[in-house]
Formats: C-alpha cells, sequence, structure tokens
C-alpha cells in the first residue's frame, strides 16, 4: 500500500472518528470535570468578592459591617462544607451541579452587598 493511500485512509478514520464522538454521550468523567472546573472558577470569583468586602468592612461601621460579616460568614460556610463526594457518577455529578449553581448564586448575592455598600459609600461621601 502505498504512503499516499495510507495518509487518505488515516485522514478519513480521523474524520469519521471525530463525527461519531460528536454524537456519542460525554463521559461521567468529563462532565464531572468540567463542573468541578466551573466551580473552581465561581471560588476564584468568590475570592475576588470577598478580599473586596474585607477591605470595604475596614471603611464602614454599624449596620453594613454587621451585613458584610454576615455574607463573609455565608462564604465561610460554604467553602467548609463543600466536600465532592460520592458513591456513584450521577451522585457527584447532582453534587456538583447543586454545588455549581449554590456558589454562583453566593457569588451573585455578595457582589450585590458590595455594590450596595459601594454606592451607599459614595453617597454619603457626597
Amino acid at each position: 500500500m502505498s504512503i499516499r493511500r495510507m495518509g487518505i485512509i488515516f485522514g478519513l478514520a480521523l474524520v469519521v472518528g471525530s463525527i461519531i464522538s460528536m454524537w456519542l454521550p460525554e463521559s461521567e468523567s468529563k462532565i464531572e470535570e468540567q463542573l468541578f472546573g466551573e466551580i473552581t472558577y465561581q471560588m476564584s470569583e468568590l475570592k475576588l468578592v470577598t478580599d473586596t468586602l474585607v477591605q470595604t468592612r475596614n471603611t464602614v461601621s454599624g449596620t453594613m459591617q454587621q451585613q458584610i460579616d454576615d455574607e463573609l460568614q455565608r462564604a465561610a460556610e460554604w467553602l467548609t462544607a463543600f466536600k465532592p463526594t460520592g458513591e456513584t457518577h450521577e451522585d457527584r455529578k447532582a453534587y456538583l451541579i447543586q454545588e455549581r449553581d449554590r456558589v454562583t448564586e453566593l457569588v451573585q448575592s455578595l457582589g450585590q452587598v458590595r455594590d450596595s455598600i459601594s454606592q451607599s459609600n459614595i453617597s454619603t461621601a457626597q
């Protein structure tokens, strides 16, 4: 068999294989990795928001400080409770989906608190 013919057959095999893989479901471990990656990204966003809140906490007092403390406590509780475990792929996948949604909501909530406190600080400074 000539080199050219082998190259054509090999190329066709790659194309057919990639087309078939597009129709096959993703492996469970790949789905878990993707979910864990999304959670890791949200954790980095959570760190950015909490760092900003800690800095802001030192510039406010009273109820605003208490509000920041409460939100930081929520973040700490989520971080300490996050433990991706499960007996089956389905259990782990369900847990990771639930935690991804929880941390996404937590980041949004903390961001709203940060923004509202920043706005009120700007208003009182004027």
